[in-house]
Order: structure tokens, then C-alpha cells, then sequence
């Protein structure tokens, strides 16, 4: 590549083996196993990528194919990219599994699902329906550069997914439990316990079939764990991502005032957390950054060609879905970080409002409008909990309630999934719970 004129030449490789199990009421209706391995070739000639993928026995041809690619494409580019420089480095990671869940049989973890379906279905006869769907991996990567970084990572995860159909009176509702983990192996199901989720799962879907319906308006509302989560990463995390940055509602306001005091936000490889690793897929330590702290907007999460660019440090945000994607900025554990209210603290003096504990999906634009299904929420009357309500949708403008965000609890909680921007990468999210103002958050039916 160096002989070509190329500035930096990137070596991904990967080989991993992926389970994908399907199952709904009773039956697997599909099973799929593959083995993914290759390498990307990554060259940056004449300030511009280019990227050739294929098997590992063809690195050669590769390398000139992404130098061809790049230099064709250099002769449009008006901005030259560069990289900010890193300290490189040898290493190699590896996981520690008790039970690798690729040595777990099918029979077993078939027979897991048996019983998941079963209990879910035995909690409450309007329970019409459950689907499950079932993935683990394991494998290597391995990152090697001309500029010296040789990294190999031992990767992989277990994820588990619900989706619960209940029926009463011709009224439907569904509700959904995401669990996974990137650091334990087949025994997180020991403490994720198939009697844990199918209680989970099936209390919120019969939570919904015996609610109220919501009142429409704007109220006071404390937001659990989940929910502030879903505000953290969809409606504000992507706009901390550098290369949306300039196009969202945080354009330009680096180190003014965007939330209330009391709000800290942080995108983090936290131990245990879906999605964290050493390293990133430019080679870079994955680091802390405080996106908000005390209401101040403070810190970007990057990659090299951004660090560069903006003069942010290098956080380790550049990840690839595998050796066929580059690189791209992507949180890994989005989150409120706790303040030093108690729960009990969040919910006093609220005359009526909403208490909104678990969410079944969301989307958010970059301008932080946001629109969330709650598939968990209760009523608050005089600073008790009460009554549940079914079908609430929230609505507004994510920076905007930042500034009308008037408690923080003490303990964290975390909900694991996948964050997709043309590529799916594990994320976690989440934060302690939340009481925000009447006028910040928009309530309606059918969430």
C-alpha cells in the first residue's frame, strides 16, 4: 500500500461463527448458522478511503484494489481527510466463558426456549402469542496497520428477544424484553433466568390489557431507567456523534448551556455493558466522554478522521457491524449519569402525573424531536403510584426537556439492544430515573 502512495494501509480480519435461532409459540421456525470470515482492506491515499473486501488469502490484490478505488475517487474530493495520530500498540484480548456458547448444544438451547414460551404462556390464559428470537456468536477480529497497531479480540454474545401478543374483549397489545450480554457466554441465562423474563414479559402485557387509557396533554412525569435511556441515545446521543454533529441541534454549542445543572450525560465502554470492548476497529482505547456535564454541552464522540477534523480528543467510537463495513461513530453505552435524588424524592408533590417505567420502541430526529411508546406506565396521584395505563405514547423536543429536567435518582439501570445508522452495532443504554416538568413531554394514546 506504502509503495502505492497510500498515507495509512488497515487490515481487518475477522473470523466468527454466528447462531441465529427463530421461535414462535411452541415451534422453531428458524434455525441458521454461518461462519463469517474474510478481511478489509482500508487505505487512505491522497486524503480520500477506499475499501476492498474478500478473503484473506487475497490481501494482496485487496490492498491495490482499495489504493486503486481511493486514488479514482480523490480526483472529486474537494476536503482532503486526515488522521489524528494515535499511540499504537500490540495487544490481544480474550473473553472469559465459563460456558462459550458455541459449545452449548441446539438441544439445549432449543429446550430453553420450550420452557421460556411455556411459563410466559401459563402466566395469564389472555396471552395469545410469543415470539422469540435467539443469537449468539463467538470469534476473533484482528486489526493490523502500517503504522505498527497489531490487536486481536476475542469476541462474543448472547441476546435474547420477546415479543408478547395478549387478547381481551377483541382489545390487542404486545409487549417486549431485550436481554444480551457481549462478555458472558451461555451462563448469563443462569441469572437471566427463563422464570425472570416470561414474569417480566407477560406483567407488562397484562399490565396493558387492565389499564386506563391516558389523558392527553403535557403533566409531570418521572421516567424510568429504559425510558431515559431511549432519550439518551436516540434523541441525544446520535447529535453527539461528530459526523452528525453539524447537522443536528448541537451544531456550534460546545461548552454553552443545553440542559439543566443537574443533567450529566456520558456515552462509556462500561464493564459489562453490550456493545463494550478494549478497543475500537480504528485500534484506539475506548474512553469515557462526558457529552454533558452539570447541563454543559462538552464533549463528541469521534473517530480519527473526526478527531482530526474537530479537534475532539480520540474516544474509541469507531466500529464496524464486521470486516464488510468501515468504521463508523457509534455510541456504546449512552446514559444519564445518576444525581442524588431517592426515588421516593422523584414522585413527592406530584398531584397527577405519569410515571413511564419501560418503553417498546421509539425514534427520534436530529433536531432531538422524539416520539416514544411506553409499554409500562402508571398513573401518579399525590405522590403515590397508581392505576396502570395502557397505550401511551410521549412526544417533544429532546433539548428542550433537558432544561426542565428537575430530579435525578441515585441508581443506574441499563437495557441492551442494537443501534442501527446503515450498519447494526450493540449498544446499551440507560440512566436512573427522571422527574421532569409539565411542559416538557407530550402525552397521548396508542404508544
Amino acid at each position: 500500500g506504502e509503495q502505492k502512495g497510500a498515507d495509512y494501509v488497515e487490515l481487518r480480519a475477522e473470523d466468527v461463527v454466528l447462531t441465529f435461532i427463530g421461535y414462535s409459540d411452541g415451534r422453531v421456525d428458524n434455525l441458521n448458522v454461518k461462519a463469517r470470515s474474510g478481511v478489509a482492506c482500508r487505505v487512505l491515499y491522497d486524503g480520500t478511503w477506499g475499501l476492498a473486501c474478500g478473503m484473506i488469502d487475497n490481501t494482496e490484490t485487496l490492498v491495490k484494489e482499495a489504493c486503486s478505488l481511493a486514488q479514482a475517487a480523490s480526483v472529486t474530493r474537494k476536503e482532503k481527510i486526515k488522521l489524528q495520530e494515535i499511540k499504537t500498540c500490540e495487544d490481544k484480548t480474550t473473553q472469559q466463558y465459563r460456558m462459550p456458547p458455541h459449545e452449548v448444544s441446539f438441544e439445549e438451547k432449543i429446550s430453553r426456549l420450550d420452557t421460556l414460551c411455556d411459563l410466559i404462556k401459563d402466566h395469564d390464559k389472555r396471552i395469545k402469542a410469543v415470539s422469540i428470537k435467539y443469537a449468539d456468536s463467538h470469534g476473533f477480529k484482528y486489526l493490523l496497520t502500517n503504522e505498527g497497531t497489531k490487536i486481536t479480540q476475542e469476541m462474543g454474545h448472547v441476546f435474547n428477544y420477546c415479543w408478547v401478543t395478549g387478547k381481551e374483549n377483541g382489545g390487542l397489545t404486545a409487549a417486549r424484553d431485550i436481554i444480551g450480554s457481549t462478555e458472558e457466554g451461555f451462563e448469563y441465562f443462569e441469572r437471566e433466568t427463563e422464570q425472570k423474563i416470561a414474569e417480566r414479559v407477560a406483567h407488562r402485557v397484562v399490565l396493558q390489557l387492565e389499564g386506563n387509557p391516558p389523558k392527553k396533554g403535557s403533566f409531570p412525569c418521572v421516567l424510568g431507567p429504559r425510558v431515559v435511556g431511549t432519550l439518551a441515545h436516540e434523541a441525544l446521543g446520535h447529535l453527539a456523534e461528530a459526523d452528525l454533529t453539524l447537522n443536528s441541534s448541537f451544531n456550534g454549542k460546545l461548552g454553552e448551556k443545553v440542559a439543566s445543572d443537574m443533567v450529566n450525560m456520558v456515552d462509556a465502554p462500561i464493564k459489562g455493558t453490550f456493545g463494550a470492548s478494549k478497543y475500537d476497529d480504528e485500534g484506539v482505547l475506548m474512553q469515557r466522554v462526558d457529552i454533558i456535564k452539570e447541563g454543559v454541552f462538552s464533549g463528541l464522540l469521534t473517530n480519527r478522521e473526526y478527531a482530526h477534523k474537530t479537534g475532539m480528543p480520540l474516544c474509541g467510537s469507531a466500529r464496524a457491524e464486521s470486516f464488510l463495513y468501515p468504521p463508523l461513530i457509534r455510541m456504546r453505552n449512552t446514559f444519564f449519569d445518576k444525581g442524588d435524588h431517592s426515588n421516593e424524592e422523584l414522585f413527592e408533590g406530584i398531584n397527577f402525573g405519569y410515571y413511564c417505567k419501560d418503553y417498546r420502541g421509539g425514534q427520534a430526529d436530529l433536531n432531538s424531536s422524539f416520539q416514544i411508546g411506553v409499554q409500562e406506565a402508571f398513573e401518579i396521584h399525590k405522590g403515590e403510584i397508581g392505576s396502570p395505563i395502557k397505550d401511551l405514547s410521549i412526544s417533544g423536543i429532546a433539548t428542550e426537556a433537558l432544561f426542565l429536567i428537575e430530579g435525578v435518582g441515585k441508581e443506574l439501570g441499563f437495557e441492551e439492544g442494537y443501534c442501527g445508522k446503515g450498519q447494526r452495532a450493540a449498544t446499551s443504554s440507560g440512566g436512573p430515573h427522571v422527574r421532569v416538568e409539565k411542559g416538557a413531554i407530550l402525552f397521548g394514546g396508542r404508544g
